[in-house]
Formats: C-alpha cells, sequence, structure tokens
C-alpha cells in the first residue's frame, strides 16, 4: 500500500502537478518548525470552542492541523506534539485556575495554586497523547486513496479519542472537565443523542468529522487523490452521523411526552466573595443577606401567582457555620422556614462522630415547612486539594484545607409534595455523569445543583460548568435546578434547554418552574447503562492501538 502511494505521487508528479507537501518540491515544507505550529494551532483552536469564546462550530475542524502535524512523525514525536497541544489547550481552557489565589491567603497559598494549575493541565495533556499516537501510525498503515483503509482509520482514532476521555474522567477519582461534546451545549438539536450514549457520543462524532476532512484534504494535498472526480465517500460519511443527530434530536424535541406536573422552586444567589465566607466578621452580614433574599424570593414569588413555591433553596455551604454548631446559623434557618412556611433546601457543612472520630461532610439538609430536618445529603465525589488532601503529611501545608471532608456512600431521595421527589448534586458533582444517572435509578424526578464558584470568579468557569449540567439532563431525561452561591443559577429542562434569569456575580433571586419527569415514563439506555458506549470504545481503542503498534514495529523489523 505504501508502495502504491509512492507510484501514484510519483505519476502526478511526472504530470506537473507534484504534491503540495512533497519537501523536495516546496522546500518550505522540509521546516522542523511547520509540525509543531500545527499542534499548537489545534490547542488554541479547540480553546476557542469553550466559553468564554464559545466557537462551538470550529471544534468540527480543531483537531485537523494536529493531524497534519502528526502524520509524518515517529510514536514518539507523535506522543511530544500531542501532549504540546493538549498543555496549549488545558492552560488556556483551565485559565480560571489562576483566579483561585485570590481566594487564598500568603504567598505560599498562591505559588502552590499556581503550581497545582499548571500539574493539572500537564496531566490533562497525556491524555492527547494516544490520539496523536494513533494518528500518527494509521496515517501510514491505512490512508491514502483507498476508502475502506480511510474508514478504518477514521474508526481507530475517533475510539482512541474518545476512550481516553472517558480515562481521564476516571481514574484518580476522575477530571472530567471538557470533554469535546461539552461544546454543543447550547445546541440542543445536535446532542439528545447524549440519551443513548452520554456526552462521550458528541465528542465521538466530533472526533470522527476532523478526521473525515482530514482525510479529505489530505488526498488533495499529498497527491493521493488519482481520480479527480471521485466522491468524497470520506466527507460524506463524516458528515453522516451529525446529520443522524440532528435529525433524532429534531424528532426528540418534537415529540415529547405530556408535562402534567409541575413544581415551583426559588432561588437564592448572595454572591458572597469567598474571602469574606472565611471572614468571622462577615458572618453576621452573610446571615442579613440570606435572610433578606429568602424573603425576597418568597415575595416575589407570592406576586407571580397564587401559590407558595414548592421549595426554596440556597447554594452549597450558604451558612458560615455548621447548621447543627451553630445557633445563630440554626436560628436563621428556622426562622426562615417559619416565616414562608415553605421547605427548604440548605447547604451546610455537617459532621458526625465514629467511635471517637469526628468526620466531616459537605452536605445538604431539607427542612420541612414545620422546621423539622426530613432528609440529608453527604457529597460523594470530593474535590482533591479543595474538600479533602491526599498524602496530607506532606501536602496539608500547600493548601487552605484545615481538616478533610469524608464521601457520602448513596444518592439520597429528598421528599416534595406530590411526589415530585428530587436528588441533589453538590458543586462539581454534575460534572460526574454516573452519578446523575445513579439518583435517576433511584427514583429522582428532578435534580438539583447547589455549588459555589465564588472560588474562581471571576471567569468563565461558571459558564463551563453549566455545560456539564446540560448533558446531566438530557443523558436522563430529567430537569436541573442550579442554585449557586455565584455562579449559573439557572433551570434546565430535561431537553437541555435553559432558562436564566440571574447575571453570574450579582445578588438576587429566582422563581421559576419545571416539570418533574412523568412517573411510568422509561428510564434512558445511559440512565440503565451509564459509560456503556465509552468503556467499549476505550476497548476498541485499546486494541486498534495496540495492533497499529504491533504492525509499526514488525514493518520496522522487516525493513518494509
Amino acid at each position: 500500500m505504501i508502495g502504491s502511494m509512492k507510484e501514484m505521487e510519483k505519476k502526478l508528479a511526472e504530470r506537473g502537478r507534484p504534491p503540495l507537501f512533497d519537501a523536495a518540491a516546496h522546500p518550505w515544507m522540509r521546516s522542523p518548525l511547520l509540525p509543531l505550529a500545527g499542534s499548537l494551532l489545534s490547542g488554541v483552536l479547540l480553546a476557542l470552542c469553550y466559553p468564554p469564546h464559545g466557537n462551538a462550530t470550529l471544534v468540527f475542524v480543531a483537531l485537523v492541523p494536529l493531524l497534519y502535524a502528526v502524520q509524518s512523525a515517529t510514536a514518539r514525536r507523535a506522543a511530544v506534539l500531542g501532549l504540546l497541544s493538549g498543555f496549549v489547550f488545558f492552560v488556556l481552557s483551565l485559565a480560571w485556575l489562576r483566579n483561585l489565589t485570590g481566594a487564598v491567603e500568603g504567598w505560599g497559598m498562591k505559588a502552590s495554586a499556581w503550581l497545582g494549575y499548571a500539574v493539572l493541565a500537564a496531566y490533562c495533556a497525556l491524555y492527547f497523547v494516544p490520539f496523536a499516537v494513533a494518528a500518527a501510525l494509521g496515517v501510514r498503515q491505512w490512508v491514502g486513496g483507498n476508502v475502506r483503509r480511510n474508514l478504518r482509520f477514521m474508526f481507530a482514532t475517533t475510539m482512541v479519542w474518545t476512550g481516553a476521555e472517558y480515562l481521564r474522567g476516571t481514574l484518580f477519582t476522575g477530571f472530567p472537565w471538557n470533554p469535546l461534546g461539552n461544546t454543543q451545549y447550547a445546541n440542543p438539536t445536535i446532542i439528545q443523542i447524549a440519551a443513548w450514549g452520554g456526552v462521550a457520543v458528541v465528542s465521538a462524532y466530533i472526533v470522527w468529522m476532523n478526521t473525515a476532512i482530514f482525510v479529505t484534504f489530505r488526498q488533495y494535498t499529498h497527491g493521493t487523490r488519482a481520480k479527480k472526480y471521485r466522491p468524497h465517500f470520506e466527507l460524506m460519511l463524516g458528515i453522516l452521523p451529525v446529520a443522524l443527530a440532528v435529525m433524532h434530536g429534531m424528532n426528540t424535541l418534537f415529540n415529547r411526552p405530556p408535562l402534567l406536573q409541575t413544581a415551583r422552586v426559588a432561588l437564592v444567589q448572595p454572591n458572597i466573595p469567598q474571602t469574606e465566607k472565611w471572614d468571622e466578621e462577615k458572618d453576621r452580614q452573610i446571615r442579613e443577606t440570606l435572610g433578606r433574599l429568602s424573603a425576597d424570593a418568597i415575595g416575589r414569588a407570592a406576586a407571580e401567582a397564587e401559590r407558595k413555591p414548592d421549595l426554596l433553596i440556597w447554594p452549597e455551604t450558604a451558612l458560615p457555620g455548621f447548621l447543627r454548631a451553630s445557633r445563630p446559623d440554626y436560628d436563621l434557618v428556622r426562622n426562615t422556614v417559619a416565616a414562608a412556611q415553605v421547605p427548604l433546601l440548605v447547604g451546610t457543612m455537617d459532621f458526625g462522630l465514629v467511635g471517637e472520630r469526628t468526620i466531616y461532610h459537605n452536605s445538604s439538609i431539607l427542612i420541612g415547612a414545620g422546621g423539622v430536618e426530613v432528609a440529608k445529603y453527604d457529597k460523594q465525589h470530593l474535590v482533591p486539594f479543595g474538600e479533602y488532601v491526599p498524602f496530607p503529611g506532606m501536602l496539608r501545608k500547600f493548601t487552605p484545607i484545615p481538616v478533610d471532608c469524608a464521601p457520602g456512600r448513596q444518592a439520597t431521595l429528598m421528599p416534595l409534595a406530590e411526589g415530585a421527589s428530587f436528588s441533589v448534586l453538590i458543586c462539581f458533582e454534575d460534572t460526574v455523569a454516573p452519578l446523575a444517572a445513579k439518583a435517576a435509578r433511584a427514583g429522582a424526578r428532578w435534580l438539583v445543583n447547589q455549588s459555589n464558584d465564588a472560588w474562581f470568579d471571576p471567569s468563565a468557569q461558571s459558564e463551563q460548568h453549566l455545560a456539564h449540567a446540560v448533558f446531566r439532563c438530557i443523558e436522563n431525561r430529567i430537569p436541573m435546578v442550579r442554585c449557586c452561591n455565584t455562579g449559573v443559577s439557572c433551570f434546565i429542562d430535561a431537553y437541555g434547554n435553559i432558562g436564566r434569569e440571574l447575571e453570574v456575580r450579582t445578588e438576587g433571586v429566582a422563581v421559576g418552574e419545571l416539570h418533574p419527569r412523568p412517573v411510568g415514563l422509561a428510564s434512558t439506555f445511559y440512565t440503565r447503562h451509564p459509560n456503556l458506549f465509552a468503556q467499549l470504545a476505550l476497548l476498541v481503542g485499546a486494541t486498534a492501538l495496540y495492533i497499529l503498534r504491533a504492525r509499526e514495529r514488525k514493518q520496522q523489523k522487516t525493513g518494509t
């Protein structure tokens, strides 16, 4: 196959049409900086696809420069180029991590935050390496004028990328932030397919489209397109999954089941800076803000409709102290519930005893209209260096976290009027797709995400965070309410449509309605089998990469 490609290129050159990427005919192609530029360009283009830029359409070509960069590279050089591209992407898209330095005090803490930012970006960039290596090996083995071989290349590299994204979201507790599919969060039509394969299936058809464009262009730039008017089968098949996803999305959106039940919810967004949440002198002011905004929310709800809201929500760790240990905090909650006669979902730190040891939880507690605790949820997926410190003996001094939280073990079903039970996801838990599926399987008919994005404000982190929540709703066909200290407090329906009333980094309240998942509606395939598509992609991708590497070594030994 390699020999036939060279003969084809030779014939084209004899006709006076040398390949564009022929270094002998074009000296500029010999520059070692060209692959480096392609690698950097892909990293920049990918970053432009996410908030704050949000050029979502760009993602369908963003990987093409990287594919060109690695096409003639050895596996080792391809790995370096992939690592560089990934590092540029994550440094740019995770730039909000730099704002963490504003929430911690002391030069040592700030230096640690900057170091953590760089290390995290470098770690995430590692997951670009399998894709880059698979692309480099796949070009030599398959890409050319044969459609079936080209499709084999497209399929293998797509599976490798999708599998690597799954690993990034799973290994070492996982960091599933900003998968490729998230770029499409504001386009509900194209992402309804996530109810079958999660955000991973959206990432997959984005990569598939990129590889189709690369293969098609390469036939011209490398002179392998001998039949000038042969149909672009690779490009047509590259577009096909996107077209099918749009058709499925339109059919889904135009054929929704009837939604008869309505839950009315009031949100409080206090917009407390993170530095003030740690300042004991500000505790009284924080309580006054929560009480005043709660009264405003109830008053607004009464003015807009005759019925009271079914639930009032405060954000993650809204209280300055522990609800069970702080008399002022307890009195605030009791007085708020007594005045409103509405259940209150409050985010608070909590504690308990295991033998003689005190354990701490990041919790959400539902207080009934009668002022009695109804249910409690303890956060299951904790953030390293935010809620616990790995290897605390060595690393504790580099963090502002004095004690570790303990993880919860299960989703909690929070009862509400008329059977509209819901479950809570705290902070970044809405980025962990299996947790939402777990709550849906437990019987939750809608979700609440309580968060505090003030750690990273002002930045695009809030909008990037929102993108994950959209997919949790579509994957499980379940609506969500997001209540943030500062961030994107909003209502998301079961199809990913976002209803906003509050601006980011503003103090205020919002009152809205949602439609809990209808009783008896069959759960989605994703709810029943979360991450199955991504796991299959990992298996197929790992197998393809192994086969490509084995063939490369065999050819090197035999000299073919």
